[in-house]
């Protein structure tokens, strides 16, 4: 049997916390001491820099999924108003296109319907990109299902992209009245993410209508 090489010693300790690949030591990195004094400065730019370019690649991909969706629910509103399009078209729509796309969840007939109500609520699809498709899907059914009122879903949806409100939150404060209590507020859509360390943030990383648009199931 071969006999194992002994490493010597200075080498063991190297390896016990750095790693050995086809006999070269990759040693673990030294301690911070001695390293140039804007180091930790670099370091958190660059970490702020990665969480913020991680989140507006996500947060486009969401504003890309909700402006289909529109486009969705707009063409089959339009072939509803002018050829009757009823649910068992609908229902045949969805079928359609799981069998086209049977890694997305989202065509199913429920939320096609979802779609179209959508497209009925905001006819300009201009409203749409700025605010509605900075928003996730789930803040924009929220909005729809609990307001009568394009100003207040205008409002909350403002809300909650510049606090970053999850759509737990945003049910809160629809709840608590936050539109009557707080009154008219201006709706300039000068902000194009939440803040990163916010309840909205967290929640598009692992939203499924999201990552099943993507064609992954994996946030």
């Amino acid at each position: 049997m071969r006999k194992s090489r002994k490493l010597p010693l200075e080498d063991n300790s190297r390896l016990a916390l750095g790693r050995r690949h086809f006999e070269v030591s990759f040693p673990a990195p030294g301690s911070h001491a001695g390293l140039p004094d804007d180091y930790e400065h670099i370091l958190t730019e660059i970490k702020r820099r990665i969480q913020e370019e991680r989140l507006r690649t996500v947060m486009a991909a969401n504003s890309a999924m909700v402006l289909l969706y529109w486009d969705i629910g707009r063409a089959i509103l339009e072939r509803q108003n002018r050829e009757g399009w009823g649910a068992r078209v609908i229902d045949r729509l969805a079928v359609d296109l799981r069998e086209a796309f049977p890694d997305m969840q989202g065509l199913s007939p429920r939320n096609l319907k979802y779609m179209r109500a959508f497209a009925a609520a905001w006819p300009n699809r201009t409203i749409v990109q700025a605010p509605l498709a900075q928003i996730t899907w789930y803040h924009n059914l929220t909005l729809l299902e609990k307001l009568d009122k394009a100003e207040h879903r205008i409002w909350y949806a403002h809300q909650s992209l510049r606090h970053g409100w999850s759509r737990s939150i945003l049910l809160l404060q629809i709840g608590n009245r936050a539109y009557e209590r707080q009154g008219r507020a201006n709706n300039n859509f000068t902000a194009t993410l939440p803040p990163a360390d916010s309840d909205m943030a967290v929640q598009v990383f692992k939203d499924p209508y999201l990552f099943d648009f993507l064609g992954t199931t994996d946030p």
